[in-house]
């Protein structure tokens, strides 16, 4: 039995890498996915959870327009769900225009809420989650313009979800590039800004 799993694409416009990250999905060897575009001028949080209300799937995932899936990973995201784990995370590829690349690994596979509070060491983009951890634990803040998969990460390990780690090849293709919301904006007062917003989000669980 092939479950059918959601992957939701959230977006403002579309910034060149759309029908790359669509096609991604389509390439999947796993088949039974429906996949949700959902575009708006509102916040991340507010358009994953615009996508999350229309998703019909047992499991839920979501890919950054700028963002590749490997042809396998919803595959090995669904293997990675056992022992009643409520969502699960994995290794990543990060890549650059120049074809550098690296991989991802996370410094805790079953991290506790103890140690995502002094280090986030969850990559956002290899999450899946099953749907049932929404209906329990709510959905993401639409308030916050970054940090949402963060917080919410804190918000259900600090409410009893429990947390699972797929060990097979990276299940996301991060892009590198000048126009990312976290990473790509370097000026130090942006950054000093996004340090600032990530301290108030582990405020509320230290």
């Amino acid at each position: 039995m092939h479950p059918l799993v959601s992957v939701i694409i959230p977006y403002n416009r579309d910034r060149s890498f759309l029908k790359e990250a669509i096609q991604s999905v389509d390439d999947q060897i796993y088949h039974n996915i429906e996949l949700i575009l959902s575009e708006s001028p509102g916040s991340v949080g507010y358009n994953l959870n615009r996508g999350i209300e229309k998703a019909k799937g047992k499991f839920i995932k979501y890919l950054c327009d700028d963002d590749l899936l490997p042809y396998d990973s919803i595959e090995n995201s669904i293997s990675a769900f056992a022992n009643g784990v409520d969502f699960i995370h994995g290794t990543a590829c990060n890549f650059w225009p120049d074809g550098k690349s690296d991989i991802y690994t996370p410094d805790y596979f079953n991290p506790t809420l103890e140690q995502m509070l002094s280090k986030n060491v969850i990559h956002g983009g290899t999450l899946m989650y099953r749907r049932e951890v929404f209906e329990k634990y709510g959905m993401f803040d639409e308030t916050l313009w970054t940090g949402e998969e963060y917080e919410f990460n804190l918000r259900i390990l600090a409410a009893g979800a429990r947390l699972g780690y797929c060990e097979k090849p990276p299940l996301y293709f991060y892009r590198r590039h000048a126009a990312q919301k976290s990473l790509g904006n370097t000026s130090s007062e942006y950054q000093r800004k996004r340090a600032i917003a990530i301290q108030a989000i582990k405020n509320k669980y230290l």
